[in-house]
């Protein structure tokens, strides 16, 4: 199986991500099928329904419904649900709490405060994979819960908890005795991070289709079936996604004009940013300026 390294944090926006998952199989959000991969991010795998098999490094083992493993920065894996799972008319489901975090942010609250340390030892001991179980699995799997409703600051705290639990629980186990490395030959790169980082860093101007598929390394017609299936939606949509993102973000933040903001986020005039903005948020940019959150 060839792995495929990819990145997610540019993918979810976020240094950390709960992602409560109701599928049919069990696969990311970002493949169309299930994908044998590695990427920086730290990862917690709770199963709430379903059954297959999961293969951590080189370790095959199976997993059913209470599954729980944090495995380690660069650590290949996949999560796949059975045949069964897959058949045309199969009522069986997948469920599933997947929680990412990028390591860097914990690994410089254990550089400086000896309260983190534990967490440390932690990051670094996940790169052997670990299944926990017990009341430590059942204290997790609640909190994940509620952690999946919150944004900010609780949920930094939420995942700290968390993750301090692992670290100090006796409940758990190495899925093996050393370090799960990726091999070096055989892995893919993926083409949509350096797509998605661009678009990031330009979306202020203009951005054509042939500029994004020959980043990719693509003809437009292939780069554009390659973006739909990975991203769910297409190009120009995920686009303007981003812009939006921004413009509110300056919207709430700053005492820049409408018109300034249109164009800093890169919008053809200010009357194309007030209508795709009402079309996508439900108000105008100034209604949401004076009220976000409602």
């Amino acid at each position: 199986m060839r792995l495929l390294k990819t990145e997610l944090t540019p993918l979810i926006q976020d240094l950390t991500k709960i992602d409560l998952r109701d599928q049919r199989f069990l696969c990311s959000p970002f493949h169309a099928q299930p994908s044998f991969h590695s990427h920086p991010e730290l990862e917690l795998v709770f199963v709430i329904e379903g059954f297959g098999t999961r293969i951590i490094g080189d370790k095959v083992e199976r997993f059913e419904a209470g599954d729980m493993v944090f495995i380690g920065s660069n650590v290949p894996h996949v999560w796949l649900s059975d045949p069964a799972f897959y058949e045309k008319d199969s009522t069986l489901k997948s469920k599933v709490i997947v929680t990412y975090f990028n390591p860097k942010v914990f690994e410089q609250l254990s550089d400086f405060f000896r309260e983190f340390r534990s967490i440390g030892d932690l990051i670094r001991q996940s790169s052997k994979g670990i299944k926990i179980f017990g009341e430590t699995r059942k204290i997790i799997a609640d909190k994940l819960l509620e952690l999946a409703a919150v944004e900010g600051f609780k949920k930094i705290t939420g995942l700290l908890e968390i993750m301090d639990l692992i670290a100090s629980s006796s409940e758990i186990s190495f899925i093996t005795e050393e370090a799960i490395e990726s091999n070096k030959e055989a892995y893919r790169s993926d083409r949509l991070i350096p797509v998605v980082n661009f678009i990031k860093r330009n979306f202020d101007r203009p951005i054509t289709l042939k500029q994004i598929a020959d980043i990719a390394c693509m003809t437009e017609q292939s780069f554009c079936r390659f973006f739909r299936k990975r991203m769910g939606r297409n190009f120009s949509q995920y686009l303007t996604e981003v812009r939006l993102i921004h413009a509110k973000e300056l919207l709430i933040q700053n005492d820049k004009t409408v018109n300034d903001i249109s164009y800093l986020c890169g919008f053809k005039s200010s009357s194309h940013f007030c209508a795709v903005f009402r079309e996508q948020v439900g108000k105008t940019p100034s209604q949401y300026k004076s009220f976000p959150g409602k």
